[in-house]
């Protein structure tokens, strides 16, 4: 049944493209408006006799390359694409039909939930867009390059947001054992190259990934130290995309009416402006204990100084 129906829906698509759309000319013996096969087959730098067997749904078992040089022939858009290689016996490229962009539609969701925060990721669990309780959940997200607004980034290189969730070292677990199991899932996206080796710095991080941990741990109530509103407990759901799965939209939703109720307090700043005050005494009481904790170093490292000039005196 598979084979028979990737026959006909590449026969429904060689039917819709025009040969003016891929640079032939029409022809006066040309009997109907679409391609021929033999002109799909040359397109696609594949036999003639190969492409009629797949539209004839024959017992034929064509390879990613060649799915893909049929999909440029007849110039799939990235739904149809995920649709070919579903059909052709490539699952695991459905979860990658297209690019991350985010449509209008999820970007209007984001604002609907509030003032729950949410946000949307791809599979490297990078941050492609977010509302505005989610910008000053545990950084402030618009000071974030977008290369960097990955969670798994974040919380490896960033102190502020490694502060806020807790236990860190519980959640460094989770989100890479989830990290690994999107990885099996979309092997050939050529940007998980760059990435890994990125966290690859990280003794800790090596050590996670090495152990082979995978798993989406659904449900657990996650602790986040908002520096705003105080002590956060939150739950995650999230959802894929249909419009395209790269995507997935992930909303914290409360645990507690205390939660709730500081999540609508941070809301309120956020509309009435009073959060970029708040985000700037924050700043500088960070700064502070910085200096403060940096002296507290360099005066130990003096005391053991002169420690050891008094004993080698």
């Amino acid at each position: 049944m598979r084979t028979s129906e990737l026959g006909r829906f590449l026969k429904s698509r060689r039917d819709r493209v025009r040969p003016c759309d891929v640079g032939l000319a029409k022809g006066a013996r040309r009997r109907v408006p679409g391609l021929r096969r033999e002109e799909v087959a040359v397109l696609a730098n594949i036999g003639t006799s190969w492409y009629t067997w797949l539209e004839q749904g024959r017992e034929v078992h064509p390879s990613e390359s060649v799915l893909e040089s049929i999909a440029e022939a007849l110039l799939l858009d990235p739904e149809e694409r995920a649709h070919l290689f579903l059909l052709g016996g490539y699952p695991d490229r459905v979860t990658n039909p297209g690019n991350s962009a985010v449509g209008e539609q999820l970007r209007t969701l984001l604002d609907e939930v509030l003032p729950l925060p949410a946000m949307v990721t791809d599979p490297r669990y990078t941050i492609r867009a977010f509302n505005p309780v989610e910008r000053y959940l545990v950084t402030d997200l618009a000071e974030v390059v977008p290369a960097d607004r990955n969670c798994v980034i974040q919380a490896f290189e960033n102190p502020e947001w490694a502060s806020i969730f807790q236990p860190l070292s519980e959640h460094k677990r989770i989100l890479v054992a989830k990290l690994r199991a999107a990885y099996a899932e979309t092997l050939e996206d050529p940007e998980w190259g760059p990435l890994l080796e990125r966290l690859g710095r990280f003794e800790e991080f090596r050590s996670l990934w090495d152990s082979g941990n995978v798993g989406r741990t659904p449900g657990r109530t996650k602790t986040i130290e908002n520096p705003y509103v105080g002590t956060l407990n939150l739950k995650m759901t999230t959802l894929i995309a249909q419009e395209n799965q790269r995507l997935t939209l992930s909303v914290y939703q409360p645990v507690d009416k205390v939660t709730r109720s500081r999540l609508e307090t941070l809301h309120g700043w956020i509309e009435d402006g009073s959060i970029e005050k708040r985000r700037e005494a924050v700043v500088a009481e960070r700064a502070v204990a910085r200096a403060a904790e940096y002296a507290d170093v360099v005066a130990a490292e003096a005391g053991a100084e002169r420690a050891v000039h008094l004993r080698v005196v």
